[in-house]
Formats: C-alpha cells, sequence, structure tokens
C-alpha cells in the first residue's frame, strides 16, 4: 500500500499532466522519480523546440502534420484558446481514482486536481503563476505554469501514428495511437473515439521503462468544450491559504508539526522520507506536499 501510495504523491507532485517520461513505481525512488521525469520533460522539449536539434538542411517549409483526422478535431478546439477539459485518471500505480479539471483562456491556465484526500492545483493568472493545497492549507508563487496535458503535448510534437496495441475489445471505438521514444523509456498513447460524432471517449498512456514493470494510465473524458467558467481564473485562495514562501523558519516548524499532528503523520512516516522535525525549519514546498499525500490521513 505504501508503494502505490507514494506513486501517487509522485504523479500528484508532477500534476497527473502527462508526461512523456517513465514514472518509477519503486518504493525508495519518488525523490528520484520527480527528479528524472523533470529532466526527461525538459529534455523533450529542448528536442522538440531548439532549432539546433533539427538538420542545418531541413526545409523551411512548415512541417505536414502527423496528427490523425480524429485527434485533429481535438486540435480544433484547442485552438480556440479557451477551453475546458475534464477528466478522470486510473492508473495500474495508484488506487482509487483522480478527478482533473484544466480550464484555459488564452494565456490564463487553471487546473485543479481532486483525489481522496482533498483537492490541489495550479493557476496563471495575467502572466503570474502559483501552487495551491487546500489538504495543506498553502500557496505559493512559482515561475512554473500549469503543464501541457498529453493530448497538447502529441499535438505540439507532431508525432507519427502507430499501432502497437491492437485491442478487439476497443472494436466500437475509433482509435489513433501515438508513441514517444526517449532513450530508456517508450510513452505509448492510444486514443479511442466516438465513430460517429468523433468525440473523444478516453485515452490511455502506457510508460514503459527499462528494468520496470509498465504503467498504464487510463483518463476518461467527461468534458471538452469551448465554454469555459471565467469565475475560476482568480487569486481568492491567498486570503484562506497560508503563503509557504513567506514564512520565517519558526513559522514554518509550527505549520508542519501541526499539520502533521491533524493529519496522523508519525516520526517514523518522516524517517521512511529521511526527514527529521528540525528539517521543517527548511523544508521545501514540494517535499512537504510528498510527506502530507504518502502518508497524511492515517494511510488513506
Amino acid at each position: 500500500m505504501k508503494t502505490a501510495k507514494k506513486s501517487l504523491a509522485c504523479a500528484c507532485a508532477l500534476g497527473l499532466c502527462l508526461s512523456f517520461y517513465g514514472c518509477s513505481g519503486s518504493e525508495s525512488s519518488s525523490e528520484n522519480t520527480a527528479s528524472n521525469a523533470s529532466s526527461a520533460a525538459e529534455r523533450i522539449q529542448s528536442e522538440a523546440s531548439d532549432p539546433q536539434s533539427s538538420s542545418e538542411n531541413e526545409s523551411s517549409q512548415p512541417e505536414e502534420s502527423h496528427i490523425g483526422e480524429y485527434l485533429s478535431g481535438v486540435a480544433d478546439i484547442y485552438e480556440q484558446g479557451s477551453y475546458t477539459l475534464q477528466c478522470t485518471v486510473t492508473s495500474t500505480a495508484f488506487d482509487g481514482e483522480v478527478s482533473i479539471t484544466r480550464v484555459v483562456r488564452d494565456g490564463d491556465v487553471y487546473q485543479l486536481q481532486q483525489e481522496s484526500m482533498g483537492s490541489h492545483g495550479a493557476i496563471t493568472l495575467g502572466g503570474r503563476s502559483y501552487d495551491f493545497d487546500y489538504v495543506c492549507g498553502m500557496y505559493r508563487e512559482t515561475d512554473s505554469e500549469p503543464e501541457l496535458n498529453v493530448i497538447e503535448e502529441v499535438i505540439r510534437l507532431n508525432l507519427d501514428s502507430t499501432s502497437t496495441h491492437e485491442d478487439s475489445s476497443q472494436s466500437g471505438y475509433a482509435v489513433e495511437e501515438y508513441t514517444y521514444i526517449g532513450d530508456t523509456y517508450i510513452t505509448v498513447m492510444d486514443f479511442y473515439f466516438d465513430k460517429v460524432t468523433g468525440e473523444l471517449i478516453k485515452y490511455t498512456t502506457t510508460y514503459t521503462v527499462e528494468g520496470q514493470d509498465d504503467i498504464v494510465e487510463t483518463r476518461t473524458i467527461n468534458r471538452l468544450d469551448n465554454n469555459i467558467d471565467e469565475s475560476v481564473f482568480n487569486t481568492d485562495f491567498t486570503d484562506s491559504l497560508v503563503d509557504f514562501n513567506s514564512m520565517s523558519e519558526d513559522q514554518r516548524l509550527g505549520f508542519c508539526q501541526g499539520l502533521c499532528g491533524s493529519l496522523g503523520i508519525t516520526t517514523d512516516d518522516m524517517y521512511e522520507m529521511n526527514i527529521t522535525t528540525d528539517q521543517f525549519k527548511t523544508i521545501d514546498y514540494d517535499t512537504l506536499f510528498k510527506l502530507v499525500y504518502t502518508y497524511g490521513g492515517g494511510h488513506m
């Protein structure tokens, strides 16, 4: 159970928004997983956007789109600039399910993730980005915007379609598959559409990493359209949550001790993550987040 929880905490820390990188299932590697995943994502971003990574003889003409007919319909929704995506996520890496809402309004992005312990999210508004967490009761200003979701990345990277998986039980859908191959990992995405309406019903992402069991994540699409709720674009959470970055060391110590006490996190739990009480004075937002979502709530 601890392994599953740690995988979930890792996924939470990464936003569960994608990523063409492998996610570790090792019980002791949640820290390394986040680090490796971020590094992999940065490499992919660089490979996809750095003009120096392309051949000098490559034509300057726009690249021909490799995106299939059905996923192109999803691309049309995104290209409008404003949209709402709501989905439910399940995975072989953790128990239960997670609900994600993503609302985009041109350059503004709001994302909320709801799971058994509570909700947390991120927002970019007017060029400023924040993370907020209602379970811990904290927020921070950050340089990172809410990450792209997997569909946006497939479109942006213009991946070739593939046919790695063949599942006869899914014959009632129109299926499009795309694959990203990294140095030591492969990510395969299978998208399932209504054959008549072209509506995206769900998609699965299979992460294959050398020396590890595959992780399969399924996202069921509950909503994807160009209507948005303007009211989500606000920073009202700053009135009720603690600004984590502005706390002194003593304030941070007291905050963490109170949080651990209320959520039943013990010193043995802290030991599992190599954390001592004294370290609460200088603990960072991400480490506290992972501690709470791994061990909080009586190890839910």
